[in-house]
């Protein structure tokens, strides 16, 4: 019994007429989707219920158990697919025949044979895990979505715990940049020559040197105010370090939506999707289906000795020189990885993304060959160099020049690494002259924050535990229904109705979606599963804090904004009676804080700047008085 239908018949293809394979397409059962659903007089014991259509499809299944002498249960190696194969055993245990569990890392004919040898039973602690993180989080919701109603007096409002805390981090993010305020500077270079090299220095300084300061460095080197005053600069000190540049790991789940994005331009929802295909299998010529990569959802770099082995043999064969020499010493996984399924790697090297293309869609083989070869780089050698940085002094300042020396490629040499320049060692000595020509002084500028892209988002939800694997893409799809964000050009920001859900959720229940608690809160989730947490011990104590939160007073939000702000730059000129007319399409728009330390309207010098994402994906400036003021621009 597994859950989709595409792993049902991969799986078939290797077992005999003697067996049944089935698919339950997904939960059978969940909570209730209208009412609460969690009993709090009973230890806040769950009351799931039929999902629509699956008791329907569970007879037909279980009828054709009832003919069968042993039954497995084959639901993805997660919680998700723990709590399945549990809704499942409780309806087949009934029959009273012997039930085991296989949890199947890859699809392959080796992997489910091993795995029915096994004979494993459910994993009581994980079920216990995933009970506590969905009532949890049904708690959070059915609790804080009414408060939020009230006193935003929006109706149907949702509030998610961790989409809470991701929220408030896009947020985060969008008032940085209403905030930020772009400085100018310089920088010097010296134009030149050391023993017939033609060489560019760099001045080296800590503070941001301004216009004036440049008038000054020019004065003190002796440039100004005549340049020909300025003949050498003597080569004062040499400091080298060798070059050492391991390849990346194999992807986590994280590390592949994000990579995936940022190469193919995939959204973590499709990244995942073709995953999935890949995972479940493909009909390789006339042979049987093979799923080509490992399970999807993890959050571990591991690859174990068998496939490392698969992996260092195909590259003897085909990239000879290139596998890491010495034994191998794991890489330390992230401090809040749970490490339970190794990389998502592929199930076998030997399918190379060419030899496979023909059975494959065009996005199915991007994404299998991203796999493939990050999994192949990774048991590559690292790349290898000595960096020199030459540093020439004239009267208190120093300019330098850096040079890089590769002595071994590594895994830079596989595939279509990209081509670098020329380089050679160089055999300068200290006392050596700086030959100067000219000067040039470029005009630089400080960059405000960048908005999060999905695959930094998810990237970030690893880095800091908040959040697991299986969970990444539905929580940034989950705001994006709820009209909390919105995406331009892959830049990812909050509407105006996102920051007003923020503010009010983050004044008000900020020790229940902050990082921090967030994070813990995962712990004690994994605590469970380690049996070093009692389920209903965390969630008496979750609840009871957040019942604490909603009777205390309420913090009042800063309500100086518009929420019906219509495209900015189409209606400097329309009257206010338009202004105010309902518009239902999201802003992107920051909202005000105080104006202490904000930047005061250029123009009117009474409203305070802020800003929107223009369909382009460009940031705009406005006046918060728009229209009264028509103060707009591209640049802060």
């Amino acid at each position: 019994m597994v859950e989709s239908p595409t792993k049902a018949t991969t799986i078939a293809s290797y077992l005999d007429k003697d067996w049944v394979v089935v698919a339950t397409k997904g939960h059978i059962k969940d909570l209730p989707p209208k009412s609460y659903g969690v009993d709090l007089k009973n230890q806040f014991e769950p009351e799931y219920e039929w999902l629509k259509g699956k008791k329907t499809v569970f007879s037909a299944i279980k009828t054709k158990a009832k003919g069968s002498s042993i039954i497995y249960i084959a639901s993805d190696p997660d919680r998700e697919g723990e709590i399945i194969a549990k809704h499942c055993y409780d309806e087949l245990v009934k029959l009273k025949k012997p039930i085991f569990r296989l949890r199947l890392k890859e699809i392959s004919k080796e992997e489910v044979n091993r795995q029915i040898q096994l004979k494993s039973g459910l994993d009581l602690a994980e079920i216990e895990s995933q009970i506590a993180r969905r009532v949890v989080d049904r708690i959070f919701g059915f609790e804080v979505s009414p408060d939020l109603w009230k006193q935003l007096k929006i109706s149907s409002l949702s509030a998610g715990r961790v989409q809470s805390t991701v929220l408030h981090w896009i947020c985060e993010r969008e008032i940085e940049i209403q905030n930020f305020s772009k400085e100018i500077y310089y920088q010097l270079k010296l134009k030149g020559s050391v023993s017939a090299e033609h060489v560019v220095l760099d001045h080296q300084t800590k503070d941001r040197l301004d216009s004036k300061s440049i008038q000054n460095l020019l004065s003190e080197i002796e440039i100004l105010p005549e340049p020909t005053r300025l003949k050498e600069i003597t080569l004062s000190q040499i400091k080298k370090k060798n070059i050492k540049r391991n390849p990346p790991q194999a992807f986590s789940t994280a590390s592949l939506q994000e990579t995936s994005f940022r190469v193919l331009g995939f959204d973590s929802k499709k990244t995942m999707k073709l995953a999935q295909m890949l995972f479940e299998g493909k009909r390789i010529g006339s042979g049987e289906r093979v799923g080509l990569i490992t399970y999807m959802r993890t959050d571990s770099t591991r690859v174990s000795d068998s496939k490392r082995e698969l992996g260092e043999k195909y590259l003897n064969q085909h990239f000879p020189g290139l596998v890491s020499a010495g034994s191998f010493t794991p890489k330390k996984q992230k401090k809040y990885s749970q490490d339970a399924h190794e990389a998502v790697i592929p199930a076998n090297p030997n399918f190379s993304p060419d030899s496979i293309a023909s059975y494959l869609s065009s996005d199915e083989r991007k994404l299998y060959q991203l796999i493939w070869e990050r999994f192949l780089i990774s048991l590559m050698k690292p790349e290898l160099g000595e960096e020199a940085v030459y540093e020439f002094q004239k009267n208190k300042h120093i300019f330098i020049y850096k040079n890089e020396f590769i002595t071994d490629l590594g895994f830079k040499a596989f595939a279509k690494a990209e081509k670098k320049k020329p380089q050679k060692r160089l055999d300068w000595k200290l006392g050596d002259r700086f030959n100067y020509e000219s000067y040039s002084v470029e005009e630089k500028q400080t960059e405000p924050p960048v908005r999060y892209t999905q695959g930094k988002l998810v990237q970030k939800m690893e880095d800091t535990g908040v959040g697991r694997p299986s969970t990444y893409g539905s929580i940034i799809e989950t705001l994006k229904t709820r009209k909390y964000i919105v995406e331009y050009h892959k830049s990812i920001g909050p509407s105006a109705l996102g920051m007003k859900v923020n503010e009010y959720l983050f004044l008000n229940f900020h020790d229940m979606i902050g990082e921090a608690f967030t994070k813990d809160l995962e712990e004690k989730l994994d605590q469970v599963t380690d049996k070093k947490e009692s389920r209903i011990a965390l969630i008496q104590n979750f609840y009871e804090g957040l019942i604490r939160l909603l009777r205390s007073p309420r913090k009042k939000m800063v309500q100086t904004y518009d929420s019906h702000i219509k495209e900015i730059g189409k209606g400097a000129k329309e009257s206010s009676a338009k202004k105010n007319t309902s518009d239902k399409k999201e802003s992107f728009v920051s909202p005000p804080p105080s104006l202490k330390g904000q930047n005061i309207c250029p123009v009117c010098k009474e409203g305070v700047v802020k800003t929107k994402l223009g369909k382009k994906g460009k940031t705009i400036y406005f006046c918060s008085r728009y229209p009264h003021c028509d103060y707009i621009t591209y640049e802060p």
